[in-house]
C-alpha cells in the first residue's frame, strides 16, 4: 500500500494544477496558495543548542505574528531536579477552577529562555508546555493535539542511513501530518 504526504495548506479549496511529469495534481504557486503560520511548535529538550531552533522560532513568529509554543519533556520525571506541583481551587464548591501550580528549576529555565526571546525581539505570543512519557510519543501527540501550523525539531548528527531510519526525528515524520523545519 502506497502512503501519500497531503500538505496541510491554509485553506481546503487551493488552485491545483497538472504536474507535466506526474498524472497528480499539485497546488499551484498562488498567493492563496501560501500558507500561514499562526502556531508554531518548538520541541525544546533543555541544553544550549535548542537555543538555534529558538532564533528560528523567533524570526519565523516575527514574520508571521505566529505564536511560539515551546514543548518541554519530562522523560524521567524522577530525575527533574527541585519541582513541585501543587494544585488550587477557588472557592468553588464544585472546584470548576482548579489550577495547578508548577514551580522549580525547570519552570525557571523555561521562563529565562522566554526572556532572552523577548529581548531577541519576539513580540508575539510565548507559551510554554510540559509533558512526560517519552518524547518521540508525547511530541507526536502534542502536534495532533494542539492545531499546529508548524514544528522545529533538532536533528542530530546521523552517521550512516540505517540509524535515521529508526531516528526519533524520522517516528515523528511519519506520524505527523504539519510541515517541519529540521534545525541541525
Amino acid at each position: 500500500m502506497e502512503s501519500k504526504f497531503t500538505p496541510n495548506y491554509p485553506e481546503s479549496n487551493f488552485t491545483l494544477e497538472k504536474d507535466s511529469n506526474s498524472k497528480e495534481q499539485m497546488p499551484s504557486i498562488s498567493r492563496e496558495n501560501i500558507p500561514t503560520f499562526n502556531k508554531i511548535l518548538i520541541a525544546d529538550d533543555g541544553r544550549k543548542e535548542t537555543n538555534k531552533m529558538l532564533n528560528y522560532g523567533i524570526s519565523l513568529s516575527s514574520y508571521s505574528g505566529a505564536e511560539l509554543v515551546i514543548l518541554r519533556i519530562l522523560e524521567n520525571i524522577q530525575n527533574t531536579g527541585d519541582v513541585s506541583v501543587e494544585g488550587r481551587s477557588n472557592d468553588d464548591i464544585q472546584n470548576k477552577d482548579m489550577k495547578q501550580v508548577v514551580e522549580g528549576e525547570i519552570i525557571d529555565d523555561i521562563e529565562e529562555r522566554i526572556k532572552k526571546c523577548r529581548e531577541a525581539g519576539c513580540k508575539n505570543k510565548i507559551s510554554y508546555k510540559f509533558r512526560t512519557g517519552n518524547a518521540t510519543e508525547e511530541i507526536v501527540n502534542e502536534i495532533k493535539e494542539g492545531s499546529y501550523d508548524l514544528v522545529l525539531l533538532k536533528s542530530s548528527n546521523i552517521d550512516s542511513w540505517i540509524k535515521s531510519l529508526v531516528s526519533d526525528t524520522r517516528k515523528i515524520f511519519s506520524n505527523i501530518t504539519i510541515p517541519v523545519l529540521l534545525v541541525h
